[in-house]
């Protein structure tokens, strides 16, 4: 009787379980790629609960940034509204060999619960696992809880930092 009572308890803790996923699938937001398929409406707001930043404009398909505002290795947050109408929230940083990278404030792994990353000392921490990145790493490293990467090694013309469309394309599947 005891393991026939055993295995009627596996199943139902099965079911149980497989009720909390479903529950949780349906009630995630639907992705860019997915919205697209099915000729839904793009996501464009989200209740973003990590570090918003400055608010900044694409033009001719670039950002431009100060790259002095940087020299004090402080992690600097933005958004930006792309030509579909999506925000993306993302960071730059200048890292101790001089290095501008950006990533998105955002990563594979914790993206849907719209956290973010921020900064102590020379670590990138994520908001929602505490896991830690060196700034170094920053958008060196795809997958996983790494800030997904934008650049990992911008360009500066003219005393300004250039991020394109194209890179913060690449991470909008987290937004």
């Amino acid at each position: 009787m005891p393991k026939k009572f055993f295995i009627i308890l596996i199943g139902v803790l099965i079911l149980i379980a497989g009720s909390f996923l479903l529950i949780d699938k349906l009630s995630k937001p639907v992705t860019s790629n997915v919205a697209a398929s099915l000729q839904l409406p793009v996501q464009t707001e989200l209740d973003f609960d990590g570090e918003r930043g400055e608010s900044v404009s694409l033009e001719n398909g670039e950002i431009k940034l100060k790259a002095s505002i940087f020299n004090d290795n402080q992690t600097r947050f933005y958004n930006v509204k792309m030509t579909d109408a999506k925000i993306i929230y993302f960071f730059v940083v200048k890292d101790k060999n001089g290095i501008y990278r950006a990533a998105a404030n955002a990563c594979a792994v914790c993206f849907k619960t719209y956290k973010g990353f921020h900064q102590e000392g020379n670590e990138i921490v994520c908001n929602n696992c505490g896991n830690r990145y060196p700034i170094e790493k920053i958008a060196t490293e795809k997958g996983g809880c790494n800030p997904g990467p934008i650049s990992p090694n911008l360009e500066v013309k003219d005393g300004k930092i250039i991020i394109k469309q194209a890179d913060l394309e690449q991470v909008s599947d987290l937004f």
